[in-house]
């Protein structure tokens, strides 16, 4: 049966095969149906290898002539990124106008009323392979120059900062803020009142004293609500550090400054500061060190309580720092004391200090970050067609400020500051100051009243 079976599947092959077998072409039409296959197949390939060279033509054509990638807008400074993040670049600046009147009542100075551009500066800043970031601001105002040469233009900020991505520390170097003082770290556009305290302004001045923005190096750590900062800082860089008339540049005088902060309670609508910050310096070749401050208004220009030149080889400073907000109330305090080693003579000492409240109007909180106070943006921004009224802010504050010492009679000043502040929207604001000032220096009286009012923008 088996056999049988396979003789009958061999039959029915050979029947099925008949066909093919009737109709099989012969070695030579093989042969030529082969051949024009190959053509055919030889044009296709040709076909292909055509098409992907123009594709590839028009690849390199699209990627000469690519514009580089990114994104730009306005927010509102003009802002580029990378499409990869690492790269970015803005614009960035401000400028605030002044005016003030002052009403005299004791004492034989005539304050001069009138306007000021305390403000105008112009700057760049961004980061590079996304850990490095830079920055390079100039103040075009005479109110903001850092020296008494009459130079037109004065850097504020020129540094590069490395801070990995993710990282919570950042190096920075070139010339920066110190860092020192609550008030003096934060920046203009979101200071509660027109000018700082004139313990800040005295201690921490720029041209003379220790803080504010320096030539140096610094290290900064940021915890989840802890922040700490040390640095060693030179002198500004638009001070020559040679006095009128000096034959020979005396060496700069240098130090170093640290900062620490903790905020036990840090959430969107309530915070608590706490702070101190020091610093050290040597006075070196200038051999001399002066603080002073004018009444809390700048449109003129004169010094109520100011120690002179005091020879000095080194000075210190110590401040403690305290700030509360809880939903639209607020509350700030420092308390700043500075000791000088005379050349000649007992050692001296000088502090003052303020205290300052403010509520919100329209609800919103005092913005805070990383041990910095950063002011209010808007719930809803003016604007009379949508029903917005920015945000609206009153505020007081008491200063004082002792530069009295053994032979040093610098003065003694109290202040009161009553603050309205109308924040048109996150980068226009108005504000207005009543500052009653009582300063007393070397038994000369100088009490009056001053009305200050300022238009500022920044971007």
């Amino acid at each position: 049966m088996k056999r049988l079976a396979i003789l009958g599947g061999g039959v029915a092959l050979a029947l099925t095969a008949l066909p093919t077998i009737a109709f099989a072409q012969t070695p030579a039409e093989r042969l030529q149906a082969l051949e024009e296959r190959l053509l055919i197949l030889e044009s296709e390939l040709a076909q292909y290898k055509e098409a992907a060279v123009q594709q590839r033509i028009a690849e390199l054509d699209a990627e000469k002539n690519k514009k580089p990638g990114g994104t730009f807008e306005l927010k509102p400074a003009p802002r580029f990124t990378s499409d990869d993040k690492k790269f970015s670049f803005r614009l960035r600046g401000r400028a605030e106008m002044d005016y003030a009147a002052f009403n005299i009542r004791k004492g034989p100075r005539d304050f001069n009323s009138g306007t000021e551009l305390r403000r105008a500066r112009l700057g760049i800043d961004g980061t590079m392979f996304s850990d490095w970031q830079y920055r390079l601001e100039a103040d075009f105002a005479g109110a903001g120059r850092d020296d008494s040469n009459t130079q037109e233009v004065d850097i504020n900020d020129a540094y590069v900062r490395y801070a990995p991505k993710d990282a919570s520390y950042f190096v920075t170097i070139g010339q920066h803020k110190t860092p020192n003082g609550l008030e003096q770290l934060a920046s203009s556009p979101n200071l509660t009142f027109l000018e700082r305290s004139n313990a800040s302004g005295a201690f921490l001045d720029r041209r003379t004293a220790g803080g504010d923005r320096k030539f140096g190096i610094s290290y900064t750590y940021q915890g989840a609500n802890w922040t700490a900062t040390a640095g060693v800082f030179g002198q500004n860089l638009a001070l020559s550090g040679a006095p009128v008339g000096a034959t020979a540049i005396p060496d700069e005088s240098y130090g170093v400054a640290a900062r620490v902060t903790w905020a036990p309670i840090q959430e969107e609508t309530r915070w608590i500061h706490l702070g101190a910050s020091g610093y050290y310096r040597d006075t070196k070749g200038q051999k001399a060190i002066r603080f002073g401050d004018r009444p809390e208004v700048r449109v003129d220009n004169v010094r109520t309580v100011d120690t002179g030149n005091v020879a000095a080889d080194s000075y210190y400073f110590a401040g403690a720092e305290a700030a509360a907000a809880f939903g639209p109330f607020s509350v700030q305090g420092e308390y700043m004391s500075t000791w000088v080693d005379r050349t000649a003579g007992p050692k001296v000492s000088f502090d003052g200090g303020y205290v300052a409240l403010s509520y919100v109007i329209t609800g919103e909180t005092v913005s805070y970050k990383n041990g910095v106070v950063e002011g209010i943006k808007p719930k809803a921004n003016f604007s009379p067609s949508g029903g917005g009224w920015g945000a609206w802010q009153i505020a007081a504050r008491y200063s004082f400020i002792d530069l009295n010492d053994l032979t040093v009679l610098g003065g003694k000043e109290d202040n009161i500051t009553v603050a309205l502040n109308w924040w048109i929207n996150p980068n226009l604001r108005t504000s207005f100051n009543y500052v009653r000032f009582d300063a007393k220096r070397q038994g000369v009286q100088t009490a009056g009243d001053a009305f200050a009012f300022r238009v500022g923008v920044n971007w």
